[in-house]
């Protein structure tokens, strides 16, 4: 009798230990199942709340704070919280809470407002998703998760309006691979280029450019996989009907959230009216004024000629009316040239033939022709007298008369021009000084632009087209070089360029 009782003593001690060690694994598995939710919670942030009406609180957690703007301490109540949503959103929650408790039984809510934090009065979109728990048609709990949603709502907003303005652009909007497949195609981009979106999503690119710029596209690819953006690149595309068009293209890469590049985004502007246009006026300026030159170099050399003839004349009135006609007539000269040059360079048609020359030689027939144009004006030239260049002679003088004579133009009041040379490092830096009127910072950056001119009550009334400039920052280039300027207002300017003193640039 006694072996039995201890028997079944240690029997129930055996049983009571089993179920103690099976409470512990299942208590070790709820705390592991509630820490992966509360992980799962975090990681989504998500804030959950918990409303018991009966106790009158609200339990919120701290990413539901955080999303309110509350601090860790801080306690609020429901009704507290509900005056943070609008109005209108206010009124939808409350009646659908009265819908659920009104049917007495439990019912979910999931709805997204506005709310405004209660630190900086921010507005916020929060999505609320809960359940109504009713009791005799009376609202006993609501509990739930809140989460903040601001970032998806805008981007949306963004969308929305992106997608409007691509729709409603008139110019094509194409979006593609890296690789150049066609991914979205505009309704600009159909009637540009004559294909359908059904026609030409999932092609490539390549089907509306010419054959010859194939490889402008591989290099325009390569630049865009670097995160480089090409803006106002003009070129010609291919249409549908087999007609090339003229475009200005602005090329961008397309990036997601962790800045990787995933596509390629392009706008074209057709510009074929445009570059017709251009070249009609060019070739209109052209005609002009090779027509003009004709005569006026014939004027030219009997001007001249009358100069010679005036020494032997004892009128000293007649050597001054001759020399100044043909100062006037080599201006009209010069500005035609100007034109013709300007006209040639965006036609492409200006050809650079260097040969070695002397630069002094050269500097003295620049500054005989200055001191025709103003003989109040102390004209210098400064440098080694026997400095060779590799250039193009002819498109030299047109560089450095463009420059003196501006020398002169901008200094009103008269003063020192200078034309000069000087070795820097193993390159000739040839300048023009003057001490004229100055230019503003501002405006330097924007000197060496066609038909740019500055604008202010020291020079309304000094005459020009805004091309000289233009001119010698294109012939300047041609040669290899870069124009540049040092100037102050009211001190003068320094303009300059670099050549080579003895091999081709």
């Amino acid at each position: 009798m006694e072996n039995e009782n201890i028997e079944k003593h240690t029997h129930n001690e055996e049983n009571q230990n089993y179920k103690l060690h099976r409470a512990e694994v299942l208590l070790s598995k709820l705390q592991e199942s509630e820490s992966r939710l509360q992980l799962a919670i975090d990681s989504t942030k998500l804030g959950t709340w918990d409303w018991n009406r009966e106790r009158g609180k609200v339990y919120w957690s701290a990413e539901c704070k955080r999303i309110l703007g509350l601090r860790a301490e801080d306690h609020i109540s429901f009704q507290e919280f509900l005056q943070r949503i609008g109005i209108a959103d206010r009124s939808d929650v409350k009646a659908r809470v009265r819908e659920i408790a009104n049917g007495s039984n439990e019912g979910n809510i999931d709805v997204r407002y506005k709310i405004r934090r209660f630190d900086d009065d921010r507005p916020r979109w929060i999505r609320i998703q809960g359940t109504v728990f009713v009791e005799n048609k009376t609202l006993i709990r609501f509990i739930g998760t809140m989460l903040d949603i601001t970032d998806s709502v805008q981007a949306g907003e963004r969308n929305a309006m992106l997608a409007a303005i691509i729709a409603s652009s008139n110019d094509a909007i194409v979006a593609k691979t890296t690789e150049g497949i066609i991914t979205s195609w505009n309704n600009a981009a159909q009637i540009m280029f004559g294909y359908t979106p059904e026609e030409i999503i999932g092609e490539s690119i390549m089907k509306i450019i010419p054959q010859d710029r194939k490889e402008e596209e591989k290099y325009i690819l390569s630049k865009l996989r670097n995160g480089e953006s090409v803006e106002h690149y003009e070129t010609k595309r291919l249409t549908k009907a087999g007609r090339l068009i003229d475009v200005s293209l602005t090329i961008s890469p397309i990036k997601d959230d962790s800045d990787k590049i995933i596509g390629i985004s392009k706008i074209a502007r057709d510009i074929t009216e445009r570059k017709q246009e251009e070249k009609r006026k060019n070739d209109f300026v052209a005609m002009v004024s090779h027509e003009l030159k004709t005569p006026l170099t014939s004027i030219l050399l009997y001007v001249q000629l009358l100069v010679k003839k005036s020494t032997n004349i004892d009128d000293p009135s007649f050597l001054s009316m001759s020399t100044k006609i043909e100062a006037y007539v080599k201006r009209m000269v010069s500005m035609i040239t100007d034109y013709l040059g300007l006209s040639r360079i965006e036609e492409g048609k200006i050809d650079i033939r260097k040969t070695h020359f002397e630069l002094k030689p050269l500097a003295d027939e620049v500054m005989e022709e200055a001191r025709l144009m103003s003989s109040k004006h102390e004209l210098r030239i400064e440098g080694c007298t026997t400095v060779e260049v590799c250039a193009d002679r002819e498109k030299m003088r047109q560089i450095l008369i463009n420059l003196v004579s501006n020398a002169v133009k901008y200094s009103p009041s008269g003063g020192l021009v200078t034309l000069g040379w000087e070795s820097t490092s193993d390159k000739l830096r040839i300048y023009v000084k003057d001490e004229g009127l100055g230019i503003a910072p501002d405006d330097q950056t924007s000197l060496f632009k066609r038909f740019y001119r500055v604008h202010d009550d020291d020079r309304r009334n000094i005459a020009g087209f805004g091309i000289g400039l233009y001119l010698v920052s294109e012939l300047v280039r041609l040669h290899g070089s870069r124009i540049e300027v040092d100037s102050k207002l009211g001190e003068g300017s320094v303009f300059y360029f670099h050549l080579d003193p003895k091999t081709p640039l």
